[in-house]
């Protein structure tokens, strides 16, 4: 799977972790969750996966959305799939 950066930029490729952090998302759309969480479930490292979310994030892969506790506090992140991101892995699927 790749994703252009800018419109005229490159495809950029994707690392193995990086696939396997977009189907961790994709299996738990909507959740909160931590980074700490998506790290541990993968076996890599919680630096490795914030690096990726944030540059994924820029890419318009995912959509992070921020979540808030009721004492205002922030609290795990939910994360999801860029709708784009969706069509294109069903339409290689079905290639």
């Amino acid at each position: 799977m790749q994703q252009a950066q800018k419109t005229g930029e490159k495809p950029k490729r994707l690392t193995r972790t990086a696939i396997r952090i977009l189907a961790y998302i994709g299996g738990h759309e909507g959740e909160a969750c931590s980074k700490a969480q998506i790290a541990r479930a993968l076996g890599r490292n919680v630096k490795t996966v914030d690096r990726l979310i944030s540059q994924m994030k820029e890419d318009g892969l995912i959509i992070v959305e921020p979540r808030w506790g009721k004492d205002g506090g922030q609290i795990a992140n939910s994360y999801s799939l860029a709708r784009a991101t969706v069509d294109r892995e069903k339409n290689a699927a079905v290639s």
